[in-house]
């Protein structure tokens, strides 16, 4: 079932990126932080995720579930 993610990166990453992040939502927060924000499809899609983030050599700060697609409609 698709579902919301939030995922903080360290540093600040331009909307070129959006598609490597399968095309989430990329937001500059302060001190020097990038939100991802989006629906993923399933647990396979945040797993790719999490691994791109690490092959790239980004740095994790958190990862946060907001629940089912069809709760972020309302």
């Amino acid at each position: 079932m698709p579902e919301y993610y939030e995922i903080k990166i360290k540093g600040r990453l331009d909307q070129r990126w959006s598609e490597w992040f399968s095309g989430m939502k990329l937001t500059h927060l302060e001190d020097d932080v990038t939100l991802l924000s989006g629906i993923l499809p399933d647990q396979a899609a945040i797993h790719g995720m999490l691994e791109r983030i690490r092959d790239l050599n980004l740095i994790l700060i958190s990862v946060n579930w907001g629940g089912s697609s069809d709760a972020q409609k309302e």
